[in-house]
């Protein structure tokens, strides 16, 4: 895509980090190559620049008298659609094809990240990162000795097919794992199993024979306080319907009263009608009152003390209890439980029922995983014998040209696992494949593994030339490399700068390298110096051109100061200038 090519990073800030006090530069696109001597701080500058991407930072970063450090990275990003919808995965808002990242270290811990003005979090900024960064270096080449990393790097250089089914071989996997498991979960312990239906079924037992409602305890409570306080009832409410029927003695009865008093209002009430009404009131209200008397006598008569019931009322409450300090906090929640318990048994009698469905599940699924595992691998074959070509072509390009180079592939054998051309092997979530980069760096010589065969110059060529086959994928628009060149020199040298010159045609790339070649084929040249000023060191980046340039380049080849050093710089400028003019126009 042109317009992820079009990415850049345009400008780096970077202020109080270790060594370096206050430093501003603008990068541009094609190969910027940064230089400096042993000690000038150019490690240091490769740490600003990945905590700038994401890497965890720390204040042990922060300048010595300086309370932060402040690492700005500003992304140009002129293609409207890939910066929407960039910006959109991550939640970040436009900002005129500008993406600014900040990085803020505290010497007291209180960290910041911000993007374009606003606070995000640092894995927010790697992924902000990954999408159009690359950073490539000593790390990342011995990363090529890993198998894991290796069938990572396969994929990433094989293509879209690849990658479509390997995302279905990680999702049929991710299933039959979770079908495993509910198999694992209902076979388990044979022993254990029926140790808990024994459980389940006491305890289904002991709750259905208490025989449980939902208000009980209530009412029982109700119950028991009228059974503890029966005396006190007769009594009052004897007291109560005696006074109101009866009398005491020396005292007329209440009804007694009420009916003379209603007697005198009615003759008052046949000399005056206005009394009719209160007259009315005064004989409702007697019989009234003579019907709660009533009615208090027959509560009255209904009460029977009987020392047994109140035993019954506190032996079942003290059963509720022992039940709800075992299965709930209430009455409801005990035959909640009692219902969860019931499903459970149920569960396991018919788990046997479950698990054969689960069994032809997993059956089912180990066919089509290993069907699509099978795909994914043949696929992945046929494209490693295309690339192990180009691998060989690059690395002809970089002085390494009866290097021989291919991808061994294995599978590991497991009767667990799914069967792939006749044979059960094991399977993950990224196949069936086990892969190994092999070389043979000299005619004759074996094909051995990396990891048992290849320098530190070699992985670096092997590295810049897997990169190089992905940038004709256009991968992430910008390259990063730290001391790619690490190990190498000569002929190699000047093989590895032009293969970053040609890198640089489609990507921004950015590297730190100690060799005179590599930097002489630089679009931009940054160097990197540290001096003291004011009793303290500090480290400035410049850029350098003209006689600079052709200065710093001699020191690099590391003769002696004078004209045959200068002439030699002016000679491998002149050569890197023609030879990128073989290449033609930046397609960036």
């Amino acid at each position: 895509m042109r317009a992820r090519r079009s990415v850049i990073l345009g400008h780096l800030a970077v202020k109080n980090f270790a060594l370096i006090e206050d430093v501003e530069v603008e990068l541009k696109p094609g190969l910027n190559i940064i230089t400096g001597e042993t000690g000038a701080g150019k490690s240091l500058f490769v740490d600003a620049v990945q905590i700038s991407l994401g890497r965890r930072g720390s204040s042990e970063y922060v300048r010595t008298g300086s309370s932060e450090s402040v690492i700005q990275a500003l992304f140009l990003i002129p293609d409207p659609g890939f910066r929407r919808g960039l910006l959109e995965d991550l939640g970040i808002g436009e900002e005129d094809g500008q993406v600014l990242v900040e990085r803020q270290l505290r010497r007291d811990g209180n960290n910041r990240a911000r993007i374009n003005g606003r606070l995000a979090s640092v894995t927010t900024i790697r992924n902000l990162a990954s999408a159009i960064v690359d950073l490539h270096g000593q790390h990342e080449q011995h990363g090529l000795l890993s198998t894991r990393e290796q069938l990572e790097m396969l994929d990433s250089l094989a293509g879209e097919g690849v990658h479509r089914l390997r995302e279905q071989v990680a999702r049929m996997h991710r299933e039959l794992e979770r079908v495993r498991e509910e198999i694992r979960s209902n076979l388990g312990d044979p022993k254990e199993r029926a140790r808990q239906l024994d459980l389940l079924q006491y305890q289904l037992q002991e709750i259905d024979e208490a025989d449980l409602q939902p208000d009980e305890q209530e009412q029982l409570q109700k119950k028991r306080n009228i059974l503890g306080n029966l005396d006190l009832l007769q009594t009052g409410v004897a007291e109560f319907v005696g006074l109101v029927m009866e009398g005491t003695p020396g005292r007329r009865s209440v009804l007694d009263e009420l009916g003379d008093r209603a007697a005198s209002l009615g003759r008052m009430a046949d000399i005056d009608g206005n009394l009719s009404e209160p007259l009315e009131t005064l004989q409702a209200a007697q019989f009234e009152i003579e019907e709660v008397a009533r009615t208090l006598r027959r509560y009255a008569e209904g009460l029977d003390f009987d020392p047994r019931a109140l035993h019954l009322v506190e032996q079942r409450l003290d059963l509720i209890h022992r039940l709800r300090q075992k299965y709930g906090t209430s009455v409801k929640e005990v035959l909640e439980y009692r219902d969860r318990v019931a499903d459970k048994i149920l569960d396991i009698e018919n788990s046997e029922e479950r698990v054969e469905a689960l069994l032809e599940k997993e059956r089912a699924l180990l066919g089509e995983l290993g069907a699509l595992a099978g795909e994914l691998s043949d696929l992945r074959r046929e494209i490693a014998s295309q690339i192990r070509v180009q691998v060989e072509e690059e690395l002809a390009d970089l002085s390494m040209e009866d290097t021989e180079f291919d991808i061994a592939f294995a599978r590991e054998p497991d009767e667990d696992g799914v069967q792939v051309a006749g044979e059960w092997v094991r399977c993950s979530d990224r196949g069936v494949d086990l892969v190994d980069f092999v070389i043979s760096p000299n005619p004759g010589e074996p094909l051995r593994p990396l990891r048992q065969t290849a320098s530190g110059g070699e992985l670096a060529r092997i590295m810049l030339a897997l990169k190089n086959i992905l940038a004709g994928a256009d991968a992430t628009p910008v390259l990063i490399f730290d001391e790619i060149d690490a190990g190498i020199g000569g002929e190699a040298g000047a093989a590895v700068a032009r293969k970053l010159a040609a890198l640089a045609r489609s990507h921004q790339v950015l590297c730190v390298t100690h060799l005179p070649q590599i930097a002489a084929m630089a679009d931009q040249h940054l160097h990197l110096r540290k001096e003291t000023r004011g009793g303290r060191t500090i480290s400035n980046l410049f850029p350098v051109t003209g006689p600079e340039r052709i200065g710093e380049i001699a020191r690099m080849l590391g003769e002696t100061a004078g004209e045959a050093a200068t002439e030699h710089a002016r000679q491998l400028l002149e050569a890197a200038s023609k030879w990128k003019e073989s290449l033609g126009g930046r397609s960036a």
